[in-house]
This record gives C-alpha cells, structure tokens and sequence, in this order.
C-alpha cells in the first residue's frame, strides 16, 4: 500500500490526519477544476462562482473513510443531495482524492452552511473529517475522530468533539 493513501480498515486517527493533509481537494467549476489546499486561502474563483460567508466541502462516500461500492456511495451521495435541497443549500460538485490519486470521493463544496450545520452533516454521513472555512481566512480541516495515538495539533485542523448527551 502505498504511503498516505487510505486502508480498507478503519485507520489510526493519526495515519488518517496525514492523509487528509496530503489529499488532492477539488472543485468543479464550468471553467474546470479548481483546488483547494488545507491552510491556504481559497482560489478567488471560488468565491465568485459561489458567493458565501463560509464553504464547506462535504462528502457522503465512505463513511469513516472505509470503502463501500460504488452503489452504496451513490445512494449515500443522493440522500445527502436531497437534504442540501431541503435546506436550500447552494452547491458545487466536489471530490477529493488521496495523494496518488487512487483513492476517490466525490462531494459537495456547500454555501452558508456555518460550522455548527456542517458538522451536524458530517456526522450524520459517516465523516471523520471535512473541509470548512470562513471567508477570507485559510481553508480548514474538521476532523470528528478524537486522535488517541498521539499528539496531533496541526495550525489548520479543528479538532471537533462529539456533541454532549
């Protein structure tokens, strides 16, 4: 296996953390593809395409980043689709890969959805981690899995508690 691309098991938190850092974020404008690099500043297209106080990049592949197939995925991703349209959610297709490209998830750059929502999303998926940041500011990592196999403080990772009972 090669390094920084994401088992068939559910991973270490901290093995998994290098491997959000390292993937490859991208979304899909009319004039292509456009990326998006933990801890910089999002590209000005971006935010002209799609006009926001906040962007989340959200996806429903995968939950806890083990692989499901492909008709698994695709349902998933409809029913997410399906609440972004309930709650009137501007959106863009997105997708994200590990950094040799094999691993592959599409999602959803979404507008206003604020933190608070996203994260709602993201556990309501599966997620152990999406991209979420305000305008103006560097894109940000949220991950949902508290690392217990060491120190994992990085300047762009939020790590995110669970909500209390």
């Amino acid at each position: 296996m090669a390094k920084n691309s994401i088992p068939a098991v559910v991973p270490p938190t901290g093995a998994l953390l290098l491997t959000y850092l390292a993937a490859a974020y991208r979304v899909l404008l009319a004039e292509g593809l456009v990326p998006l690099t933990i801890g910089q500043p999002a590209p000005t297209a971006l935010a002209q395409a799609l006009p926001a106080r906040d962007w989340t990049l959200v996806t429903a592949w995968n939950p806890q980043s083990v692989p499901c197939d492909d008709a698994t995925n695709a349902l998933a991703d409809s029913a997410m689709v399906a609440e972004l349209e309930t709650l009137a959610a501007r959106r863009l297709r997105a997708s994200a890969s590990d950094a040799q490209g094999q691993w592959h998830e599409d999602g959803w750059l979404v507008a206003d959805l604020g933190a608070d929502a996203a994260d709602d999303l993201a556990r309501r998926y599966g997620q152990a981690g999406i991209l979420h940041w305000r305008q103006d500011q560097p894109v940000r990592l949220r991950m949902y899995r508290v690392p217990a196999d060491g120190d994992h403080a990085q300047r762009w990772v939020d790590w995110v508690q669970a909500p209390s009972s």
